[in-house]
């Protein structure tokens, strides 16, 4: 057993144990397997097998047979991972990840997913998130418990290091799986991982991991703060330009959607903090509107270009709504488009809006088109 003791897992009765063959993912098998009687739930094995590695049906199977030698019920899906446009191949991944794991609570009725993740993933995520400037909500990291696209998902391991449990293993004699692309540090989680911890370990504080997880646990605090009983939030008052609806809802997270300018219904969404002190508009487009888009290190966009690149036609331009802040030309969303950088949500569990614009009659030849 670790030296530390898994978290308790919370009064969920079916758990899906996301799964991929690695130490940290076959720990959680192995414990949350242990647990099942004391804290009397089920548990069900998830694999999913993206197809990126030659070597990833083997992973496959070993959790397969993982699974059997503790008796757990096992579901997996095999998929190619292909970008969309703007994402890397990780964003793919987690994109497949979270359709499967959607699929699985509804048909098996699970009640949550329980991830390996563990006080190595929550430093490395605090040195990413600082990196970009992050504020509290996205340092507070990884929570025990978030809900991201409707799923639940819960961090049991939260508490513990990656070589706890990978001494675990080797203390029950058992092997797992290592994944080669865990050891490229052209990606970025990867160098931190490798490179920037064992620097910042060895040239600054030997327990650099423990006290960045202390850090994040404070802030998860302060912020949990008068929870739970937090009221909704208030949700904007924005009025959509007539032949139009627009609809906005709590959300946590954002979902990476193909969309096109134009084409409706469109949906984004944007930081809750981001708009928490400023008023905001839904109106056509004027001279000057400019739009500092997520993916462009910053730099401002010309709406008038953007249209001009997307072949968007004189007509149509002038008569698409555009979310901008109010009485600027500041642009935050242009539906079909990118949102801009200052209205990026921070992290998966983050607090955002969801917007879905939509028309409200049907289109004339010149109007803004509806999705088949």
């Amino acid at each position: 057993m670790p030296r530390s003791k898994p978290h308790s897992p919370p009064p969920h009765r079916r758990i899906g144990l996301a799964v991929s063959g690695g130490a940290d993912s076959s720990a959680l098998l192995v414990l949350m397997a242990e647990l099942q009687a004391e804290h009397n739930f089920e548990a069900v094995v998830l694999h999913v097998d993206h197809g990126i590695r030659d070597d990833s049906a083997d992973d496959a199977a070993y959790v397969r047979h993982l699974a059997a030698a503790f008796k757990l019920p096992f579901h997996s899906t095999r998929v190619k991972v292909k970008r969309r446009k703007g994402e890397s191949i990780e964003m793919a991944a987690r994109r497949v990840r979270l359709d499967f794991f959607s699929e699985m609570t509804s048909r098996l009725k699970l009640d949550a997913i329980a991830t390996g993740h563990h006080a190595d993933d929550v430093a490395e995520t605090f040195i990413l998130r600082l990196a970009r400037g992050a504020g509290p909500e996205g340092l507070a990291g990884l929570k025990r418990i978030s809900r991201v696209n409707g799923i639940t998902f819960i961090r049991p391991l939260l508490d513990l290091r990656g070589d706890d449990l990978r001494a675990f293993l080797r203390s029950r004699n058992m092997t797992w799986r290592e994944d080669s692309t865990n050891s490229d540090t052209s990606i970025l989680r990867n160098k931190v991982r490798h490179v920037v911890l064992p620097w910042l370990r060895e040239n600054l504080d030997p327990r650099i991991t423990e006290h960045l997880c202390k850090s994040a646990a404070i802030l998860r605090g302060e912020l949990s703060r008068p929870s739970p009983q937090k009221p909704s939030p208030r949700t904007p008052k924005v009025e959509p330009p007539a032949k139009f609806t627009l609809a906005i809802s709590p959300s946590t997270g954002f979902e990476r959607r193909t969309q096109s300018i134009g084409t409706f219904p469109a949906t984004c969404e944007i930081a809750r903090s981001a708009i928490a002190k400023r008023s905001i508009e839904l109106r056509t487009w004027l001279p000057g509107d400019h739009i500092a888009p997520t993916g462009m290190n910053g730099h401002t966009r010309k709406l008038q270009d953007v249209f001009v690149t997307a072949k968007v036609p004189p007509s149509l331009r002038t008569a698409l709504p555009i979310l901008a802040y109010s009485g600027s030309n500041e642009v935050i969303w242009l539906p079909g488009y990118r949102i801009a950088a200052s209205a990026t949500v921070a992290s998966p569990d983050a607090p955002s809006w969801r917007l879905t614009l939509d028309l409200a009659e049907a289109p004339t030849s010149s109007s803004p088109s509806r999705k088949a």
